[in-house]
């Protein structure tokens, strides 16, 4: 760890005992990483006696309310709130509107993806940690809070979730300690992995049926969409594509995945996943997202699904092309 990088963990140290009221956000759309980080971190302040409120712009999806404390999040900043603490967002946009009405930057920003802006006054961003939450269950106690049995369970379901089960390759001996050190607490890993991999609404079964029916390959390149009347038939609301880019890596053959969703005024989510090397998370960036290398996303605005497809899918095959080359 740098000399830079110590001050700056003790800075926020020293800026979290001082508050009085913590508001913790994460990104819109929120995954595994984004709750468990949000929550844990939560948790950990209110082990020393801070008064904590944890809000998102879009409600907690359903396969992680079993987390402890995931019924009382939030969809607003309080106005009493004297610090605000981002995490697992890589940049002031993915927040959503829940920071339409606060002034950048904010406090802190805690962070590992590699595209991260520094949006913050205060930014910790690890982008060697497989998850924010790996990076949180050392910064917790570099903090000087504590790890109990609801820490460790959000934040091992982050860990579980970002690396698909600790099957990414972002995946480390740290990862595998960090997990370790989690797991002499009172939690399930077969219940988190079930819970937050394998299960899936019936609604979210119906839209992978709608998705999975129209999957494009060639050459490397696999790509499907979601349409608004796929959601409505399905009776899916939330505003994802319930993970069904990552499973269509699982595709023989396939470099880079591609999933367009549509959304309602004239606005398109695209998620790519690589598992050759293709930097996704340069592709994103050049339509205003981010992410990892392997995992990114990104929204277009005023546009439709075919205009998208022909930009965005030409935009992937040139870097596929040039990584190839």
């Amino acid at each position: 760890m740098s000399t830079d990088s110590k001050k700056e963990i003790l800075k926020a140290k020293e800026w979290l005992f001082r508050a009085d009221h913590v508001c913790v956000l994460s990104h819109e759309s929120p995954d595994g990483d984004a709750v468990g980080s949000a929550l844990g971190i939560s948790w950990a302040l209110r082990s020393i006696g801070k008064k904590v409120t944890t809000s998102l712009s879009d409600d907690v999806p359903a396969r992680f309310s079993f987390l402890p404390g995931s019924m009382d999040v939030k969809d607003f900043v309080p106005v009493d709130a004297d610090m605000v603490v981002a995490v697992d967002a890589a940049d002031w946009d993915r927040l959503g509107p829940i920071v339409n009405n606060l002034a950048a930057p904010i406090d802190i920003n805690i962070d590992h993806h590699i595209s991260n802006s520094k949006f913050a006054h205060i930014n910790l961003v690890d982008t060697q940690a497989s998850a924010t939450a790996e990076y949180l269950t050392n910064l917790v106690k570099l903090f000087g809070l504590n790890i109990d049995d609801r820490v460790a369970q959000c934040l091992l379901t982050g860990i579980v979730t970002d690396t698909i089960g600790f099957r990414t390759t972002s995946t480390s001996t740290s990862t595998l300690l960090a997990a370790e050190e989690l797991m002499h607490y009172d939690v399930n890993l077969h219940k988190i992995s079930r819970q937050t991999l394998h299960c899936r609404s019936y609604e979210a079964t119906k839209l992978w049926g709608y998705a999975l029916s129209r999957v494009s390959f060639k050459d490397g390149l696999t790509w499907t969409e979601v349409t608004l009347a796929d959601k409505l038939e399905a009776g899916y609301t939330a505003k994802g594509d319930a993970d069904i880019v990552s499973q269509m890596t699982a595709i023989d053959g396939a470099e880079v995945s591609v999933v367009f969703v549509e959304r309602r005024n004239s606005e398109i989510k695209i998620s790519w996943r690589s598992v050759k090397g293709v930097d996704v998370a340069a592709i994103a960036k050049t339509f205003g997202g981010g992410g990892h290398q392997a995992a990114a996303g990104a929204n277009m605005y005023g546009t439709d699904l075919e205009r998208a497809k022909d930009i965005v899918l030409q935009r992937t095959r040139e870097a596929m092309d040039n990584y190839q080359s």
